[in-house]
């Protein structure tokens, strides 16, 4: 089994049989980090672990934290908008199409679970938007994205992997 391990506030996030680390870029921006893990049998389903290394702006920063101290909850397309630079591609409407945006509670942690699709690439995504420091403004993702029909097929495996995330 592969385990991610100690990368930014991950300690560890086990992987499904199968999976093994397929790329890492360190520092092409900054503190910028890209970790990118895949399955030999399908090669179109890619798990990153990114930061942009760099930070968000302290009024993003604090409507990303604001959203996270409440109970996990829909969210609404105000506060989509208020976090957008949080979101990045995410919040592009003419980049993305949101199915869901919601809070959720991963392992204890208060997360953002973004999932909709790139419709020019034809990929299912979904993105966990993750607080990496303590005031908002560091936001770790991970990503998860597949054409549709592999999506679909390893979702639910993923799911379980990420509800047994540890935090640092």
């Amino acid at each position: 089994m592969t385990e991610i391990s100690n990368i930014g506030r991950i300690k560890h996030l086990p992987l499904p049989d199968g999976w093994s680390e397929t790329r890492k870029l360190l520092g092409q921006f900054g503190n910028s980090y890209l970790y990118n893990f895949g399955r030999a049998d399908s090669p179109e389903l890619q798990l990153s672990i990114f930061y942009r290394g760099m930070l968000a702006s302290s009024l993003s920063g604090k409507s990303f934290e604001r959203i996270l101290k409440k109970e996990p909850h829909q969210l609404s397309s105000e506060a989509i908008l208020s976090i957008s630079e949080v979101l990045g591609n995410c919040a592009q409407p003419d980049l993305y199409d949101i199915d869901k945006a919601s809070t959720i509670s991963l392992s204890g942690k208060t997360v953002v679970d973004v999932a909709g699709r790139f419709p020019e690439f034809s990929l299912e995504n979904r993105t966990i938007f993750i607080d990496g420091g303590n005031d908002g403004c560091a936001v770790l993702e991970i990503i998860i994205s597949a054409p549709k029909e592999v999506f679909s097929k390893h979702a639910p495996a993923l799911d379980r992997c990420l509800q047994s995330i540890e935090w640092t």
